[in-house]
């Protein structure tokens, strides 16, 4: 089956985007990756100019897959240092942010979560200029702590659960209005690792 064409203005507009360079190494002669794979879906915000070195080692090594998700990290905020393997552990342990919306409404406990916020932050924290961006990444996720009303009305307190439920939800919404903001204070932490422009 032949692969689909992408349409010269497309082509064009990604390659302008990025000086008709590759995203990775900025070498000449970039090929176009889909980075759903979806050879289809030629939409330019799934596209990516990558030489063929970073294209053939970076893609179509099996043994050597990037996540298609940390690829769109990448061409988000196109820096190179998303693809290094010092981002891994950081890249792994803010994918909870992506999961917050999905909640049923029930009251569930939220230490898990705030524990992978602590995590997180704590990673955050031991990297060069990670006091300053912990203290942000806090700001921005870090758990708000509410009075709650006990009555117990035969044996169970509905007060006490919808006040939790309530807790729950603004939670979840906080985190996921703020996760882009907290992507981008991560993203910016990146230019002040030693390990980034290597």
């Amino acid at each position: 089956m032949a692969r689909e064409t992408i349409p010269k203005a497309v082509r064009d507009e990604l390659l302008d985007l990025y000086d008709h360079r590759c995203a990775v190494c900025g070498g000449d002669r970039p090929q176009v990756h889909h980075i759903d794979e979806d050879a289809s879906n030629n939409d330019v915000s799934n596209l990516l100019p990558l030489c063929p070195n970073c294209h053939l080692r970076d893609q179509h090594n099996p043994t050597r897959k990037v996540e298609i998700p940390k690829l769109r990290l990448f061409r988000k905020y196109r820096d190179p240092a998303i693809l290094k393997p010092q981002f891994h552990p950081i890249y792994i342990r803010q994918l909870f942010l992506d999961e917050v919306g999905d909640w049923d409404g029930e009251v569930d406990d939220l230490s898990e979560l705030e524990e992978e916020v602590r995590e997180l932050i704590d990673l955050i924290q031991a990297l060069e200029m990670g006091a300053f961006y912990a203290k942000g990444l806090s700001k921005l996720l870090g758990p708000e702590r509410h009075a709650y009303i006990c009555s117990l009305e035969g044996g169970r307190d509905f007060r006490f659960e919808q006040q939790r439920r309530e807790e729950n939800r603004e939670y979840r919404k906080r985190l996921a209005d703020n996760r882009e903001k907290a992507l981008a204070l991560i993203v910016e932490l990146l230019r002040y690792q030693p390990w980034a422009n290597a």
